[in-house]
């Protein structure tokens, strides 16, 4: 059992939450929260309303809630300020383009800080789930800090102009969810706020003129960076750090309404969570492989994507573990 009593926040659009139907469910059931809030615009609301006239949270109605975006942060200024840089860089789609709504979801959930009722919240992708149950608390009550391998080197450029602060650890803090302390979100936008050598008045606005203008398009900047880098270095006894493991691109080897109670038993023993990226889906050489109960009897799931990931050309598929011991230990 938790000590904290929080929530979870999930800001995610409306298309994604729709592909995601199937596993809402298990995303209730298995997060360890008071409540899962759904943050989103209008159109999020009447989906997470019909799923619940549907029967699809049935027994667990009281712990859905849904949270308009606007109440928390109206987009409008946002996109109004990134359109004008934009313009005022000449900025160019890429082959990967960013839009305004890359950044403005992680100002959401940093700007849930001013709105939360508790001491901590839980931010947790749209489009990942839990493969079983887990706490965000050692058993002294001491906060997790999860870590991954994905390393991004404009998060630290823009970082390093925000708070003056540099990379800390070789891992990172994006694992498709963090424990936020809100005194300590507070604490990091005011700093980011009296930082006069960047434009803009409030923290969002800093945010945005600090991103190199040829990198406006890109992903450069990462809430979870940029708050696990800035409480390890101010507040370095506050978390303790946790290896966390996670399937990332799940879509290509299982249909999000595909899975059995076998499967996330399988998965679970490897996998803390699975996550289903919008624009990826079974591939003809990846289909049958996870879900495949023969190999399931033979392999962990560790050891079939060790396997995959030898001959996988696309590296941001890779996982990579701490230690060299083979899955089955």
């Amino acid at each position: 059992m938790e000590k904290e009593v929080y929530d979870a926040i999930v800001v995610i659009t409306v298309d994604d939450f729709r592909r995601i139907k199937p596993l809402h469910r298990r995303m209730v059931e298995l997060l360890p929260v008071r409540r899962v809030i759904f943050c989103g615009n209008r159109e999020v609301g009447e989906a997470l309303q019909k799923e619940i006239g549907e029967g699809i949270f049935a027994g667990a109605e009281e712990k859905v809630v849904f949270q308009p975006e606007d109440e928390i942060l109206p987009m409008p200024g946002v996109r109004k300020l990134w359109e004008a840089l934009k313009e005022r860089y000449k900025a160019e789609k890429g082959e990967k383009t960013t839009g305004v709504g890359w950044y403005y979801q992680q100002f959401l959930k940093m700007a849930y800080a001013f709105v939360c009722p508790d001491r901590y919240y839980l931010t947790w992708d749209g489009d990942t789930v839990p493969c079983k149950l887990f706490s965000m608390f050692s058993q002294n009550g001491i906060p997790y800090f999860d870590y991954k391998r994905e390393q991004h080197e404009e998060y630290f450029v823009t970082l390093e102009r925000l708070l003056h602060l540099k990379k800390v650890m070789a891992p990172s803090f994006i694992s498709e969810h963090m424990l936020f302390c809100c005194d300590y979100v507070k604490e990091m936008l005011e700093c980011i706020e009296k930082n006069t050598d960047i434009q803009g008045t409030i923290w969002w606005e800093k945010i945005l003129y600090s991103i190199r203008p040829e990198k406006l398009l890109s992903n450069s900047f990462s809430e979870f960076e940029t708050y696990g880098t800035y409480v390890a270095v101010n507040h370095p006894e506050a978390y303790r750090l946790r290896e966390w493991h996670s399937l990332r691109y799940a879509a290509f080897f299982f249909a999000t309404d595909g899975l059995c109670d076998r499967d996330w038993n399988w998965l679970g023993k490897d996998f803390q969570a699975i996550s289903f990226e919008r624009n990826m889906g079974l591939r003809e050489d990846t289909q049958n492989l996870f879900n495949n109960p023969r190999y399931q009897e033979k392999l962990t799931a560790r050891q079939l994507l060790e396997i995959i990931q030898e001959e996988f050309e696309e590296g941001d598929l890779f996982e990579v573990w701490d230690d060299n011991r083979s899955a089955g230990n």
